[in-house]
């Protein structure tokens, strides 16, 4: 009984022994502060790019679209890796997609705020602040493909103040377009300004929608990754986007004809918070300074225009119709919308701002690129 007693003994004293280790490792570990990632919100489970080096900065990059889409691979997951590299690790941008970091109409009111250190998004989400950069967006302005009009969408952004003045708030790292957009429709094919009357159509800004409703149909704003379930469900009868999003949002079961036309482009922004930008070096932001603006804007475009010709090769695979109207039933359509640019054009002069000046460029640009 006694040997059992001591043997005993022994075990339990083992026992309690590695346990006393393990709890004082474990307070160790508890006690070992956070890393901070840049703007103080914790930061949410799951992101795309490794760990960063130890001594380096990560700033958080959130957007709503998922990993395929185009401007996260093509894009923005390149310039974060090709910043990695031109700064040895000191400056790291880990990507959170789908829309981990906040909606797309939260995305820039999250940048400006800290919640996200920087970001990618459309303007046409936060109406009223951009009004001037929006002359990207008036109809039939779009004359060229994703690239060329991410390239004047940058340089009108380089040579107006009142344009830079909209982006106060943050750091602009690049704007750009996509390439122009198309009507697609379920069921009812678009051959007619008439076709257009009583249809429901997404827009993806104010002024989109102000043109369809110049055409007869009724505008439902909306963001991009909503529109397959709206078609499904018939909320809406179809919409203006660019051909490559029926590839970036997978839109080829719901739809079914697509008008081709420079009916107009979207306008994008993959901007910084200041105070995120400020905690940057001075010599790695001249690093960084010599990455952005046009040469990304040029990136962005063309990987739009990359996956337009995806989009329409799988497009026409899957029976969808594409059509392209006359000379003579563009015309009705661009006669019936140019309210819009004078509405615009309006507002600018309310403003005490020369819309025609800016209009005027923009146009010079496209002929000359």
């Amino acid at each position: 009984m006694k040997r059992f007693t001591k043997k005993f003994s022994f075990i339990s004293f083992l026992v309690l022994s590695l346990f006393l280790i393990t709890a004082c490792g474990s307070e160790e570990s508890a006690t070992e502060p956070e890393e901070n990632t840049g703007n103080g919100a914790e930061e949410p489970a799951e992101a795309e790019a490794p760990a960063p080096a130890a001594d380096g900065i990560t700033f958080s990059m959130g957007h709503m679209n998922s990993t395929e889409h185009v401007q996260d691979s093509m894009a923005m997951r390149p310039f974060a890796e090709e910043v990695a590299e031109a700064t040895e690790g000191r400056i790291n941008f880990q990507l959170y997609p789908g829309g981990a970091l906040g909606s797309p109409a939260e995305t820039y009111d999250n940048i400006v705020t800290g919640i996200m250190d920087s970001g990618w998004g459309l303007q046409g989400y936060n109406a009223g602040v951009f009004e001037v950069h929006s002359v990207m967006l008036l109809p039939f302005l779009a004359d060229g493909n994703g690239e060329k009009l991410s390239v004047i969408t940058q340089k009108l952004y380089d040579t107006f103040p009142e344009i830079q003045a909209e982006y106060d708030n943050v750091k602009l790292l690049w704007a750009h377009a996509a390439d122009p957009y198309a009507i697609i429709t379920a069921g009812k094919q678009v051959t007619s300004l008439e076709d257009l009357r009583g249809l429901r159509l997404r827009t993806p800004s104010v002024e989109g929608g102000k043109m369809i409703e110049s055409w007869g149909a009724t505008p439902v704003s909306m963001p991009a990754p909503e529109i397959y379930d709206s078609m499904q469900r018939g909320v809406i009868d179809g919409g203006i986007l660019p051909v490559a999003a029926l590839a970036d949002f997978n839109l080829f079961d719901v739809v079914d004809y697509v008008t081709v036309g420079n009916f107009s482009t979207g306008l994008f922004y993959t901007m910084m918070n200041k105070n995120s930008w400020d905690r940057i070096s001075a010599d790695d932001q001249a690093i960084i300074e010599e990455m952005i603006g046009e040469p990304m804007a040029r990136t962005a475009g063309a990987a739009f225009d990359y996956q337009e010709e995806q989009a329409r090769n799988k497009a026409e695979e899957e029976g969808i119709e594409f059509f392209e109207l006359d000379e003579a039933e563009l015309a009705r359509f661009q006669e019936a919308a140019e309210v819009v640019t004078e509405e615009w054009l309006a507002n600018m002069e309310s403003k005490g701002i020369d819309g025609q000046a800016i209009l005027d460029e923009a146009l010079r640009l496209m002929e000359e690129n």
